[in-house]
């Protein structure tokens, strides 16, 4: 029984630029082999001109000699078929070996450096033996808890070239090794805020099991057992990772790719450009995004938000209502009535209300 209770639970002259997903990114044994053989013709035998065989009395046994060896020759040709299938489907499985390792040794050019996960409030790091994975002792000089991050948010065990992967998308699924594959959704993982790793797509995270055997597993609970650096310093395990995440213009930050305008334009053109991009106007999601943009703008930008529909009600570009908690707007904010309808964030991070038609720069936020 899993025991794992923690103590505390494009505007006009805007220059173009790629979508945040665009950029570069950074056993069975086979079956012996059987014997083919051909069919033998059997001999010929001349009869002694002395020992003339009598005529059969009839025709019937000349027809069942003639069924009979059809049917030995049918056999022969199906078990022939069987056997050329059989040495085919051996050679399309060492095709697709060989295509697979060849896949890995393109991957030995792109992973990155190989760290240590580490788990701080237990004070231990990942191991892996065999396919499983465990929360053991560290051992920073041991290959077994050596681990690589590669494109699309894999990761690998160094010392195995496996990747690490959720047996399901459950809470409390096992997390173990599997043979690395482009497509594998249990495969992909991203970081959270405070050092959370989850699997992509899912509320479940890499999670110090409290079992008896300390096996590796998905957890929906988000405290201690749940939190991950890198052995050796207090950095998130992203930060390891292999490859520029964002393409070349586009800043990463929490598993998010930004775009800072240099131009300025409407609200509507802003919005406009970022959807043509793959990405969204800037949502801001909470108080870190928050202090992450107010570094980042070198002046007042538009916001994804306003309250053109119903006055006061403020919603996305998706039509969702905003949350009052997720709102920052500057003291006495929004005042302009129906005049301003567009929401707009000052660069030390609080928000107002604008007229939309107005020219601000912008921000555009999107994925990996």
């Amino acid at each position: 029984m899993y025991g794992n209770v923690e103590s505390s639970q494009g505007g006009e002259g805007q220059m173009w630029v790629p979508g945040p997903g665009d950029g570069e990114a950074c056993s069975s044994p086979c079956p012996t082999e059987e014997n083919l053989y051909e069919p033998l013709d059997p001999p010929m035998i001349t009869p002694n001109q002395k020992q003339v065989p009598e005529p059969p009395a009839s025709g019937r046994c000349s027809k069942e000699k003639l069924v009979l060896a059809g049917a030995v020759a049918l056999g022969v040709s199906v078990l022939m078929n069987v056997l050329f299938l059989a040495v085919g489907s051996r050679h399309v499985a060492a095709l697709r070996e060989a295509l697979e390792a060849e896949k890995v040794k393109e991957l030995l050019n792109v992973a990155s450096q190989p760290f240590l996960l580490y788990n701080e409030a237990q004070q231990k790091c990942v191991e892996a033996t065999g396919q499983q994975l465990t929360a053991t002792a560290c051992r920073p000089a041991a290959a077994a808890q050596r681990f690589q991050w590669l494109p699309g948010g894999r990761l690998r065990a160094w010392e195995s070239r496996r990747c690490v992967t959720a047996t399901s998308g459950q809470n409390l699924a096992t997390v173990q090794l599997e043979a690395c594959r482009e497509e594998g959704a249990l495969q992909r993982w991203e970081c959270r805020r405070g050092g959370l790793l989850a699997l992509a797509g899912h509320d479940l995270y890499f999670n110090y099991g409290n079992n008896r055997k300390q096996t590796v597993m998905l957890y929906t609970g988000d405290r201690e057992w749940s939190r991950w650096v890198v052995h050796g310093s207090k950095d998130d395990v992203c930060s390891r990772s292999c490859c520029p995440p964002c393409s070349k213009g586009w800043i990463y930050f929490r598993n998010s790719c930004y775009f800072y305008s240099k131009t300025e334009n409407s609200w509507e053109n802003a919005q406009r450009f970022c959807s043509l991009l793959g990405a969204k106007l800037l949502e801001v999601d909470d108080p870190e995004e928050k202090d992450h943009i107010s570094i980042m703008l070198q002046s007042s930008s538009w916001l994804g938000i306003r309250d053109e529909e119903i006055e006061g009600t403020w919603k996305q570009v998706n039509g969702t209502v905003l949350p009052r908690e997720r709102s920052w707007w500057h003291r006495n904010e929004p005042n302009g009535g129906r005049q301003e309808n567009c929401a707009a964030v000052r660069k030390d991070g609080e928000w107002y209300d604008y007229p939309c038609t107005s020219q601000l720069p912008w921000v555009c936020k999107g994925q990996p």
